[in-house]
């Protein structure tokens, strides 16, 4: 949009305080073309929207710096734009451009809709470049939300609006005969928006989904709403706030099995409402976080002792191995329900595949989301060969989860030196040591874990080529 222009002179006349905002300042635009009169149009101001943009034109108001600029771009279905003083008494050719010695007022850009008789500062590519030029939305033009900065609104005489947008033009979509403004200021409207009434979910509902919208009923001339949840019915601290110019929001992020408490304020551009009737309800149990194995985790041992931290309000859990990311037909080897607990041990995966794996809780009723996708590869193919040709294979480690002791018990076809490490869900090696093996046959040992911090591992034997690895947990 072209630039808009004049001065910002920090006067504000109107502008009268309120104990829950600011009244809105209103103006009457009265029209001529080619010096006859066509029509006027009342305005308001949204000051608690964008308040400097109204200090700005309220004091352009006050000095009649608006008085005979021209509406010198008319767009039919889009807008009329105005306010340049290039306009009063310059060539044809500078309307729009501005004059380079404006003050410019930054954007206050809100979430207010470009809707019909929507009133909009004209920039340049500079977001902070408005000054005097303004533009009125003829048809809604919400492509430009979130660009352009909303200050105002028609609300008397939107037909003289469109008498302007509907006049001759040139190519470059000026009037062929000018169309004046004069500004006047003719007082404020103090009105209070009244509360909205949440909707949805029903207050005290239960087993809320992450997919769930929360809806409130629409307020006659609000231009804003006001979101908030909170996880005390006081309100002492906000979890999550929104503004929005939509009666809905799609869910935050909450988490599982939690009660929320939530309300909603309307704004009407110069006032809000009080809060609504504050509403509760509880989420569905969460989605469990996976531990073991880790993602993108590689050498996992068959069997593998799958591992997940527990979901609060969660009863029992459904579990799913599979092939490829659908998680579907041929490729879901594993699902299992009615899972407890924090493990479920799988064994009779292939060598050296890439296995996917995810969970979800339910709290006996519903099923809360899926938890993310985890993906592994188990150990290769080599490694099972060896322990078939009687190298060494690690039986099992014991207990687990372990505390200060984990024991190994494993076999060897020949003595020979062992490297033991244990490695962290980063692979990090937080232990490592050597096994010195004097004969053939099942072998037992012991290693202290007092200098290991809780967590999930992978214990490894190995000697050249010949590996043999395990998970565990410490707690």
């Amino acid at each position: 949009m072209k630039k808009l222009l004049f001065l910002i002179v920090l006067v504000s006349a109107g502008l009268s305080a309120f104990s829950q905002g600011i009244d809105k300042p209103r103006y009457q635009i009265l029209t001529k073309r080619a010096g006859n009169y066509l029509g006027t149009f009342n305005i308001e101001l949204f000051p608690l929207v964008a308040p400097l943009h109204v200090n700005n034109f309220d004091s352009l108001t006050l000095a009649h710096a608006f008085d005979s600029t021209a509406f010198h771009r008319v767009v039919p279905g889009f807008v009329i734009q105005g306010g340049d003083p290039n306009s009063i008494n310059g060539p044809i050719s500078t309307w729009g451009q501005g004059n380079p010695n404006q003050p410019t007022v930054n954007a206050e850009f809100s979430p207010v809709r470009h809707l019909r008789g929507i009133i909009g500062a004209a920039r340049d590519a500079d977001t902070n470049s408005a000054n005097s030029q303004f533009y009125v939305c003829v048809a809604n033009a919400t492509f430009l939300d979130g660009q352009y900065t909303v200050f105002g609104r028609v609300t008397e005489g939107m037909e003289v609006v469109d008498t302007i947008v509907a006049s001759p033009r040139d190519v470059n979509d000026v009037p062929l005969q000018k169309i004046e403004m004069f500004v006047t200021y003719i007082g404020v409207n103090d009105t209070i928006p009244n509360a909205p009434s949440t909707t949805l979910p029903a207050n005290n509902a239960t087993g809320i989904l992450p997919t769930q919208s929360y809806q409130w009923s629409s307020v006659p001339e609000a231009i804003l709403y006001t979101v908030e949840f909170s996880t005390d019915s006081l309100f002492s601290s906000i979890y999550y706030s929104k503004r929005t110019a939509i009666t809905y929001i799609q869910s935050p992020t909450f988490a599982g099995y939690t009660k929320y408490y939530w309300r909603v304020r309307s704004n009407n551009g110069g006032h809000e409402s009080v809060n609504s009737t504050v509403s509760n309800f509880t989420t569905i149990a969460g989605a469990p976080n996976l531990v073991f194995p880790p993602d993108s985790s590689i050498q996992i041992t068959d069997p593998v002792n799958f591992q997940w931290d527990a979901s609060n309000g969660a009863a029992s859990y459904q579990f799913q191995v599979a092939t490829a990311t659908s998680f579907s037909g041929v490729y879901l080897i594993h699902n299992l329900s009615n899972v407890t607990g924090t493990s479920q041990l799988i064994s009779g995966l292939n060598p050296n595949t890439r296995y996917y794996w995810r969970m979800r809780s339910t709290d006996g009723t519903s099923f809360g989301p899926w938890s993310p996708k985890y993906t592994f590869v188990t150990m290769p193919l080599v490694g099972l060969q060896e322990v078939n040709a009687n190298a060494y294979q690690l039986e099992s480690l014991y207990p687990n989860p372990a505390s200060d002791i984990i024991n190994l018990r494993f076999v060897t076809a020949s003595a020979e030196k062992i490297a033991v490490t244990i490695m962290d869900v980063t692979g990090k090696i937080v232990f490592s040591d050597m096994l010195n093996v004097s004969a053939a046959g099942k072998q037992n040992c012991s290693i202290t874990l007092n200098s290991i911090a809780k967590g999930n591992y992978i214990l490894t034997l190995s000697n050249n080529e010949k590996v043999s690895s395990q998970s565990f947990k410490k707690d």
